[in-house]
């Protein structure tokens, strides 16, 4: 009767293995990735493998193609389009077999021998299996099981990085846009100051000095409208890197970026929900997890045999008898008795415990200073919007009135027509900072910010231009 308990045993164990495998298929786990991260990112992000949805994103990224990008519409093409974020998104596939192969009883062994000699024939045939290893099987998959957590937050992670980039690429490249179209304005204006003084010089009622002083400025808006133009074509370029988009794309960015909206946020209550939400730094608390459950494994496996292989050998003898029975292998642990690899993984679960306060002090520290420079930019956005520009303009104003009474000359009213437009370049710069600012403060807390005025302001944002053309 022993010799038919083995390969029963054997038979469960076997049977109990299969019951428990995973599946190989990631399909799961991108969905509940995408879960993951719904609500902190414009659009759906959606991984090309090849099904029937490609089709729909497809169409959708043409969709968006078709207007104006804006910031949010940027971030969702890029959710579709991205290359290296659909390489990212290969990590569940790699995560997901991993836990697979965890999931699975190692093979069972067989063995044949066939021994002759002074005409007699010996023949067996032995079936074995580590038990061991089959023992441990339900903590290995346990261990794959948090592994497929810690990569689903890093992949969700990633793929808010992916939106913050494009975000600030579509911010940046609106605001190159607009900055060269403020600098043609002053590169007109001061082509007409040193046309008038040469004029004024051929007359002879101006000095070479102011002559030469007048078309120096003029070359010198040149130069700067040439770097502009220059600095529009790299971050077109890195845009279309970042939203995956190639050189047959047609597009192009809305044309103004909006005000601020009227929103403030408590720093502390950010930080607070930074340290607690941030997909990094719950991930950063798995792989804490995961090294404390390998490091229980090696404690509580410590002294076992290094491996132990049970199974059933039949063996023919040369008188022609069949004997079956039980086999039993042992590996004892005499050399290697575990203390190294203990030792190797309380040091590693130690510096994963540092980097887990490192990285949680980083956190803080990066939504502070975003926190602060938002804030820095939004007050200077309002200084121009509210104090500078409208100053600026009741000097060109009072200029012209003087002007047109002949109280003051050409060059005056140019000059004053030139400060008016470089404190709209200034005002302009304020904005793209702010908005950079609050895409750096989003992905600093990991989530959107608890006001989100994305697209609320574009009917004001005439005044960020210099308002009316009126006196332009």
């Amino acid at each position: 009767m022993r010799v038919a308990r083995v390969p029963l045993l054997v038979l469960a164990l076997a049977a109990l293995g299969l019951t428990g495998c995973a599946s190989v298929d990631p399909t799961g786990s991108f969905e509940s990735t995408r879960e993951l991260v719904a609500g902190r990112h414009p659009g759906t992000v959606h991984w090309q493998r090849g099904d029937q949805a490609d089709a729909v994103a497809t169409a959708r990224a043409a969709e968006l193609l078709a207007v104006p990008i804006t910031p949010d519409s940027g971030a969702e093409i890029a959710l579709i389009r991205n290359p290296e974020l659909q390489g990212t998104l290969e990590g569940l596939g790699i995560a997901q077999a991993e836990l697979a192969q965890a999931s699975r009883l190692s093979n069972p062994g067989v063995s044949f021998s066939r021994l002759s000699g002074s005409g007699e024939l010996q023949r067996t045939v032995a079936i074995s299996a580590d038990l061991v290893d089959w023992l441990v099987q339900p903590l290995r998959r346990r261990l794959a099981e948090a592994e497929l957590e810690r990569t689903r937050l890093e992949v969700g992670d990633a793929l808010l990085g992916v939106v913050a980039d494009a975000r600030s690429a579509v911010v940046t490249y609106q605001a190159a846009n607009q900055l060269l179209a403020r600098l043609e304005r002053i590169e007109a204006i001061d082509r007409s100051a040193a046309d008038y003084a040469k004029a004024l010089f051929d007359a002879g009622n101006l000095t070479a000095l102011e002559r030469a002083n007048a078309e120096a400025a003029w070359a010198e808006s040149q130069a700067e409208v040439g770097r502009a133009r220059l600095d529009i074509v790299r971050l077109r370029e890195a845009a279309s890197l970042t939203l995956g988009l190639d050189p047959s794309d047609a597009w192009q960015v809305a044309s103004e970026l909006p005000l601020p909206p009227d929103a403030t946020f408590d720093s502390k209550m950010l930080e607070e929900r930074a340290v607690a939400d941030r997909l990094d730094l719950v991930a950063a608390r798995w792989a804490v997890d995961a090294i404390e459950r390998a490091l229980a494994l090696k404690r509580k496996t410590r002294y076992v045999p290094v491996g132990v292989e049970v199974g059933v050998e039949r063996e023919r003898e040369t008188d022609g008898i069949n004997l079956t029975g039980p086999t039993v292998e042992l590996r004892l642990p005499l050399f290697d008795t575990g203390k190294a690899s203990i030792a190797l993984l309380e040091a590693e679960l130690a510096r994963s415990n540092w980097q887990l306060r490192a990285l949680e002090a980083q956190v803080r520290s990066s939504v502070r200073e975003r926190g602060a420079e938002l804030a820095a930019n939004r007050e200077l956005v309002t200084l121009y919007i509210e104090t500078i520009l409208p100053l600026r303009k009741e000097v060109l104003q009072r200029t012209l009135l003087e002007y047109n009474q002949m109280l003051v000359g050409t060059f005056d009213l140019l000059l004053a027509k030139q400060e008016e437009v470089d404190a709209e370049r200034r005002a302009l710069e304020a904005l793209s900072g702010y908005w950079l600012a609050r895409v750096a403060l989003e992905r600093a807390v990991g989530s959107p910010l608890p006001e989100s005025a994305h697209g609320h302001h574009q009917d004001h944002s005439a005044a960020a231009s210099g308002g009316s053309e009126e006196n332009r």
